[in-house]
């Protein structure tokens, strides 16, 4: 009875491997290598279970193939036969000269058929492991099993085949119990990303929130000269007051879609608040920065000239204003200060155009031209 007990303790073994393994994956940057990563944990763990054989009763030497089955299933076939490099070297100095079947057998033919079923989804996160897939890939594997051992023993054995159902059954289980661990971190992982998500995002119009344009506008101030522009939606109040609250939402909805799609790629647009919105543009040349938000001005106009007739004397616009720094010294909030007071300078001049700050070292320098 004691040799049933051994592949439950390697089955034990090999989960709390993979809780350690998941561990540790959740705490490191390995993104850049989390594939050569993946191999040499999974070698690794394969070398563990050859270190634990199993009775002669069994069929089988031990557990090294269920690593390679979770190898193929994430990564796909390349990793998982790199991961057999490392347990198929141990077992060629190990082994006596039955070594090649034994690697053909327990590492190369799980990582072929396990990646049969590999989804390139499985491993970003985004999609949960299904759990039959475990009862499938064992399947597959133990009557690869079966039928190689009849084939080679030119018989038929029930007593092997009684001891094969018992392995099928530790092995499926033991891959059930990995897949939930799998999912269940994968299910962590999205709700902390909806989680960031929904912290970093404006909720009505699914623009990034201030509280996220602020540390990617600084690092962009730090490596370069850049310009923010303020935009204000002209009018806005006496939209609401005419067609209510829900509306003026619909309105901004309408207007942040509009605005995401006029802007350079390589610019970032985020809203500040109310009415308002934030850019971050790359261009700083005070001619074409001018031009770029005279273009969304008159984008905007034309596109909302005829929206909710009845605001004919009020149309729907943008105003705004622009700040260029002068270094990648100049301080992120004094350059948004600065592109505020060049959106006064539009509100109160006309609406629907945008105005350059101008320094006031500018200034003196044409009084004294």
């Amino acid at each position: 009875m004691n040799e049933y007990l051994i592949p439950l303790t390697s089955a034990c073994t090999l989960v709390t491997l993979n809780y350690l393994a998941l561990k540790v994956h959740s705490k490191m940057l390995i993104d850049s290598h989390e594939h050569l990563f993946a191999s040499l944990l999974t070698g690794l763990a394969s070398i563990i279970m050859m270190l634990v054989p199993l009775p002669e009763t069994f069929g089988i030497i031990d557990l090294r193939s269920l690593p390679i089955f979770m190898a193929g299933l994430r990564y796909g076939l390349p990793v998982a036969l790199f991961s057999t490099l490392l347990p198929a070297g141990t077992s060629l100095i190990v082994s006596d000269n039955q070594a090649w079947f034994i690697i053909a057998q327990d590492l190369i033919a799980p990582a072929i058929i396990s990646s049969f079923f590999h989804n390139k989804e499985y491993r970003n996160g985004f999609m949960d492991i299904p759990i039959r897939i475990a009862l499938q890939i064992c399947a597959f594997v133990y009557i690869l099993r079966l039928v190689t051992h009849s084939f080679l023993t030119s018989s038929f054995s029930w007593s092997y085949t009684l001891d094969q159902l018992f392995m099928f059954a530790i092995t499926s289980a033991t891959l059930f119990m990995i897949i939930i661990m799998v999912n269940d971190e994968n299910n962590n992982w999205r709700l902390q990303r909806k989680l960031e998500l929904q912290a970093n995002q404006d909720g009505l119009t699914k623009l990034p929130n201030l509280r996220s344009f602020m540390p990617i506008a600084q690092r962009a101030l730090h490596k370069r000269k850049v310009s923010i522009m303020m935009i204000d939606l002209d009018n806005f109040k006496l939209y609401n007051d005419r067609f209510g609250h829900l509306e003026g939402d619909q309105l901004l909805q309408e207007v942040s879609s509009v605005l995401h799609h006029l802007i350079d790629e390589q610019d970032y647009l985020a809203r500040y608040g109310g009415e308002e919105f934030i850019l971050l543009c790359s261009e700083t040349d005070p001619t074409r920065v001018l031009s770029y938000g005279q273009t969304l001005c008159t984008s905007i106009a034309e596109l909302f000239l005829h929206k909710k007739n009845g605001l004919e004397a009020a149309p729907i616009s943008i105003s705004i204003g622009i700040s260029t720094s002068e270094s990648s010294h100049t301080d992120l909030r004094t350059l948004i200060a600065e592109a505020d007071h060049a959106l006064y300078q539009s509100k109160h001049t006309g609406k629907n155009r945008p105005t350059l700050y101008e320094h006031p070292q500018i200034n003196v320098q044409k009084m004294n031209a």
